[in-house]
């Protein structure tokens, strides 16, 4: 069956006129974005829909923002195509955006939490002293050794984002950050570009922001999730009594991100929808793990894409369920044949290589679904009749199974 892990952007994603066309157009975005302007006591949605760039930039903004959009997003694809996440995952303020779509948190206390984060962390290092910079072609250990070689105890520098094999950010105090950027000149194809944030996030000059983080997390109730959720810190699910420890540790520590990927892949994840502004999560993993199939949903144009994927899975599963009635019914049918030779090369070994069929389907989304069921059939057919049932009770069993079954 698919596993579908459900990714959730960070900052750097905003843009102005994020989640306007989803509040247009779907009774549920509207009542989100009320409850987001009433709980925050300000206008969101008029940040949203047609804020200045700068304004929507100041991360105190940012986090709500973005957390109001991909939670948006994630409610419209639920009520609309009823889809059942196999885990969710967010790129550190997404973290906040999965943790609230799977329940932990409601969407009025995660609003306020990553409001208050955002002024934290924009207050927590005058914006002279801290610095980050995007790092692409450049393995993490030899950057790491340079962030290391370029620390002092009163100036540090950290990897604070594992975003691929060979992206990464880089943060911490100006001075030490550039150090590793003249470094990394000299290294051939490495590409350096300074981000423009308000603050070095997920390195320790965040400890400040972390410590009075935690006092507010400490604030509010935490209920049971409905699904898994990746920590950044850990890149693997969490329980719900690890949920304040980790996130207040998240301000300090790198995102995990190339790491949550492979967990997702080691864990049989056969496709990712991205909701929430951009799609720079949904690029990381056609980069890293191409086999995957990837979806992104901030748009409601998107979403007939979406259905037709959804749909498909559902009639895919459908059919393999009625596949497996119709192979119980074979196997446990009474043989009226009493010829061992043809038993084993009429029932035997057709029951295995229907099994390896079944297995097949369930692992392999693109396995060629309507050959596969007219093998299967082909195979019951050969088991009913060397039984020697009567046509009859043949035509009952393989009419369980629907014709034109699909991908």
């Amino acid at each position: 069956m698919t596993k579908t892990a459900f990714l959730f952007p960070g900052q750097g994603s905003q843009y102005v006129g994020m989640g306007k066309k989803l509040r247009d157009q779907f009774a549920r975005a509207r009542h989100l974005f009320e409850e987001a302007n009433d709980t925050l006591g300000f206008d969101l949605a008029k940040l949203c829909f047609e804020g200045s760039s700068s304004e929507l930039m100041q991360t105190m903004n940012t986090q709500p923002a973005i957390l109001a959009v991909s939670v948006a997003a994630f409610e419209i694809g639920k009520e609309e195509l009823g889809w059942e996440p196999y885990l969710l995952a967010g790129h550190s303020l997404g973290e906040y955006s999965a943790l609230v779509c799977s329940g932990l948190l409601s969407f009025s206390d995660g609003l306020r939490i990553v409001r208050k984060r955002g002024m934290l962390m924009q207050a927590a290092v005058a914006s002279s002293l801290g610095a980050m910079a995007a790092v692409i072609h450049v393995p993490r250990e030899p950057l790491e050794m340079w962030c290391r070689q370029a620390s002092t105890a009163t100036k540090q520098v950290v990897v604070a984002c594992c975003n691929s094999r060979s992206q990464h950010v880089i943060a911490g105090h100006q001075e030490a950050v550039h150090t590793v950027v003249e470094r990394l000149e000299a290294v051939p194809g490495a590409v350096v570009k300074y981000l423009n944030v308000s603050a070095p996030f997920h390195s320790p000059l965040m400890q400040t922001a972390a410590d009075q983080l935690i006092a507010e997390l400490n604030q509010y109730e935490t209920l049971d999730g409905q699904w898994p959720i990746i920590s950044n810190v850990t890149a693997r699910p969490y329980q719900r009594q690890e949920l304040n420890e980790l996130l207040y540790r998240q301000m300090t520590h790198p995102v995990r991100w190339l790491e949550t990927m492979e967990y997702m892949y080691r864990n049989g994840v056969d496709r990712t929808v991205e909701v929430g502004p951009r799609q720079v999560l949904t690029q990381l993993m056609n980069d890293t793990y191409p086999d995957i199939e990837t979806y992104h949903f901030d748009n409601p144009l998107e979403l007939e894409h979406l259905r037709s994927a959804f749909n498909a899975d559902n009639n895919r599963a459908a059919t393999i369920v009625n596949i497996r009635e119709a192979f119980t019914a074979a196997v446990i049918a009474r043989s009226r044949n009493e010829n061992n030779d043809q038993h084993m090369t009429g029932v035997i070994l057709p029951i295995q290589q229907i099994r390896q069929l079944i297995e097949q389907i369930e692992r392999d989304r693109g396995l060629n679904m309507a050959q596969a069921v007219h093998q299967i059939k082909e195979q019951l057919q050969f088991i009913l009749t060397t039984k020697q049932l009567s046509p009859d009770e043949q035509s009952r069993i393989i009419r369980k199974i629907p014709s034109g079954a699909v991908n």
